[in-house]
């Protein structure tokens, strides 16, 4: 009964709802892009338009490599443990300060 009102009410799964739906427009957005920046470049003569173009294609290309040096490397992080700590000045023996 838990589950069909989960269902029924929306509530969160783990997956991602209708991830082929996702893939195929992200897909379809990234080659209608391409298909227009093929134009700009061969067929436009306005250069700020193909300059704003090649910027946004070096982009993709910083965030493609920033996400997998990410993603190849977040596993292996590892967080040491509590590092002890000296207190070298207590608080019995202030540091002397000269008055003005």
């Amino acid at each position: 009964m838990a589950a069909e009102e989960d269902r029924r009410l929306g509530a969160m799964n783990p997956t991602v709802p209708h991830l082929r739906i996702v893939v195929a427009a992200c897909v379809a957005a990234i080659l209608g892009y391409l298909g227009f920046s093929v134009w700009v470049v061969l067929w436009s003569n306005d250069v700020a338009l193909k300059g704003d173009v090649i910027g946004t294609w070096k982009s993709f290309a910083v965030l493609a490599f920033g996400f997998w040096l990410g993603s190849s490397s977040g596993g292996k992080a590892s967080m040491p443990g509590p590092q002890p700590v000296t207190i070298e000045q207590p608080p019995e023996q202030p540091v002397p300060v000269e008055a003005r």
